[in-house]
């Protein structure tokens, strides 16, 4: 849920859509899955979502009407399926996007981001899944600094304002959710 990782995930939407590409958005988190969805107003899959929405939300990415899906890492989709955030699914997951579809006489390019937030856990992680990644004959490039997006206007989360109030909200639902958790946990103790 870090703001900044939101607006670079709105900047190389915006990019891609730019160029005419598909793009897939993965998150292992519904809750993030959702305010990304929300703020950057785009529609998602999850587990929640009916049969009947995740067609038609597939359909209007083949027909080209919504060429941005934002997905839960669980969810299936037929170019591209990941389940749990594995090393080697990982890999799968990129191989299968490097073997993307030919778009027009002029070829295709594939790209596979992974936003990573600095000082935190998923540092740890993202350098094993690099080190797999490089073990399986990918290469990569870590990349600190879009050139551009400080100038970009319209992106989320803009002001040191918006970015806090975000926080606010997930410091609020994570304490919200711990004593109900707490409270369910307390009614199931009794019966043992």
């Amino acid at each position: 849920m870090n703001p900044r990782k939101i607006r670079t995930c709105q900047f190389l939407i915006d990019y891609h859509e730019g160029h005419g590409d598909k793009e897939i958005v993965f998150s292992d988190n519904v809750y993030a899955l959702w305010h990304v969805a929300v703020a950057l107003k785009k529609v998602c899959i999850c587990g929640s979502t009916t049969n009947s929405e995740r067609v038609q939300i597939l359909d209007n990415s083949t027909t080209n009407s919504e060429r941005v899906q934002i997905l839960d890492n669980f969810m299936y989709n037929p170019d591209i399926s990941s389940h749990y955030g594995s090393r080697r699914q990982e890999a799968q997951r990129l191989g299968r996007i490097l073997r993307a579809k030919r778009r027009s006489d002029e070829g295709f390019n594939a790209f596979f981001y992974s936003l990573v937030s600095r000082d935190t856990a998923e540092m740890y992680y993202s350098t094993r899944r690099q080190a797999f990644l490089v073990d399986q004959g990918y290469s990569f490039r870590v990349i600190t600094h879009l050139a551009g997006m400080d100038e970009k206007s319209g992106l989320v989360f803009s002001t040191p304002q918006q970015r806090n109030e975000l926080l606010k909200q997930v410091v609020g639902d994570t304490l919200a959710k711990r004593v109900i958790d707490d409270q369910q946990g307390e009614g199931e103790g009794d019966l043992f």
